[in-house]
């Protein structure tokens, strides 16, 4: 059975990288390493009252069921249907590939074409909005609004002294400024990343007609995936404060330099529980003793939270 697997990251907000095993009628997703969900697409030719007719509809995936190597498949109550037998087999393949490929995640990235929120100025990158794996797949967004995400808003800098009255936290002052510098029109452009290197325009939103084919230099396409160089001190120091704090999440990515890795990783050590959550997913490591204390304090602290739980139930039965 011909068997794909392939990374595609997970954007606006960026909040790490799905690995995918798909068998074509099905794929299995994972988003730390460990834990897989399996999904069937249901998109069966189902039956009419006339047996002589037939018509396809479209369904949400059917979850098949839950899988990691210590504890195997949990399975998810599936509704009888016509073609029960069909996603039986279907579910049952997949679990077979899963089961084969899953201890050699992570995968390479597929998603080689990616919507870039463009500069207002410069019509140079300024922040990643989305990515497919293919040209088919390339869409125009109704908003080209870059997010920051609703755990930034709830986490980042929350010691953070704002100014700007019109702004509730830090993550609002990162989006603010990142899509001003946008502009009060924003356009966005797709590019087709060959392995990172050069970037080919293609298709975009409120883009000017010469930049469609233009190409681009890799080192034009921030590596952080949000622009690093700003005009005015405080804002490159926050954009660079929100990097550390996503670092646990951009090791994720495949095309960073060894230097840039390294510091990630450091940066990484203050987030242990999100470390160990992730860190099956990274392709490569610099600073191993970094990444070893971050998953022996995350250790720790899952000990100490068990104690803890242990005492208060047991202070309950007195």
């Amino acid at each position: 059975m011909p068997v794909n697997c392939y990374s595609q990251r997970i954007l606006n907000p960026f909040r790490g990288v799905m690995n995918i095993i798909s068998i074509g009628g099905a794929d299995a997703v994972t988003i730390d390493g460990s834990n897989w969900t399996l999904y069937i697409h249901d998109n069966f030719d189902c039956p009419t009252d006339d047996p002589e007719e037939f018509f396809e509809i479209e369904m949400p995936d059917i979850r098949f069921g839950d899988w990691n190597a210590k504890s195997g498949l949990k399975r998810s109550p599936l509704i009888a249907s016509y073609h029960y037998s069909e996603i039986q087999a279907i579910g049952n393949s997949l679990l077979d590939m899963v089961e084969q490929y899953a201890e050699h995640c992570p995968y390479p990235f597929k998603d080689k074409y990616e919507l870039w929120l463009l500069d207002e100025k410069t019509s140079e990158p300024l922040a990643l909005l989305g990515s497919v794996c293919h040209e088919a797949e390339i869409y125009s967004p109704e908003n080209l609004v870059w997010e920051a995400g609703l755990r930034c808003k709830q986490e980042f800098l929350q010691e953070f002294s704002l100014t700007d009255k019109q702004t509730s936290s830090a993550g609002d002052l990162l989006n603010k400024i990142i899509n001003q510098r946008a502009g009060l029109k924003p356009s966005a452009q797709w590019f087709y990343r060959d392995n990172f290197d050069y970037g080919r325009g293609v298709s975009g939103v409120n883009l000017k007609h010469e930049l469609v084919g233009r190409e681009l230099s890799a080192r034009l396409f921030p590596k952080m995936l949000v622009q690093q160089q700003w005009l005015h001190q405080p804002d490159e120091t926050l954009v660079e404060s929100f990097i550390n704090w996503l670092s646990p999440y951009l090791l994720v990515l495949d095309f960073l330099r060894d230097t840039q890795r390294e510091v990630l990783e450091i940066q990484a050590q203050k987030y242990a529980l999100l470390v160990d959550k992730m860190h099956q997913l990274y392709p490569k490591v610099i600073n191993q003793k970094a990444i070893n204390a971050a998953l022996v304090e995350a250790m720790m602290r899952r000990s100490n939270q068990e104690i803890k739980h242990s005492a208060e139930i047991t202070l309950d039965t007195i």
